[in-house]
């Protein structure tokens, strides 16, 4: 009885590497995309406690120095924010292509799983009948001989 080889196991190995390795990219842009998130929501607070302080010491006496230097403030904190909004949005594009790379090749993954499962059903039958003939032959063989 001869072994069973799948002939694009090599290829099925590869599938599953990529989709591995695309798992832990996956997990590394999440992380990446958490931390901006994180760092965004950080910024609109200080952006918010800014213009607060700037509301609040206009009703007060407040140098134009101090003014111009905290709306200043206001505006790169803005510009920040803008910056960080893109970058999320960036972030959230990579990880859906990730998202969609990881299911295509899941995809794949499993056509070949299930092309080798019935290449293994056909071996399996192909030997069964094999070997009913040789039975077949000896019991042949036998009755013929006695």
């Amino acid at each position: 009885m001869r072994k069973f080889t799948f002939r694009l196991e090599s290829l099925l190995k590869i599938y599953i590497n990529r989709e591995e390795n695309v798992k832990r990219e996956i997990v590394i842009w999440t992380e990446k995309l958490k931390k901006t998130r994180n760092s965004l929501l950080t910024l609109t607070e200080m952006h918010i406690k800014a213009l607060r302080g700037l509301v609040e010491s206009q009703k007060g006496k407040i140098s134009v120095h101090q003014l111009i230097s905290n709306h200043d403030f206001c505006l790169v904190l803005k510009n920040n924010i803008e910056q960080k909004q893109k970058e999320v949005v960036e972030l959230e594009n990579i990880l859906e292509n990730k998202k969609n790379e990881l299911l295509e090749l899941h995809k794949q993954r499993k056509i070949l799983e299930k092309l080798k499962e019935k290449q293994l059903t056909n071996y399996v039958a192909e030997e069964l009948k094999a070997l009913q003939n040789e039975l077949d032959e000896i019991a042949g063989n036998s009755f013929i001989s006695q």
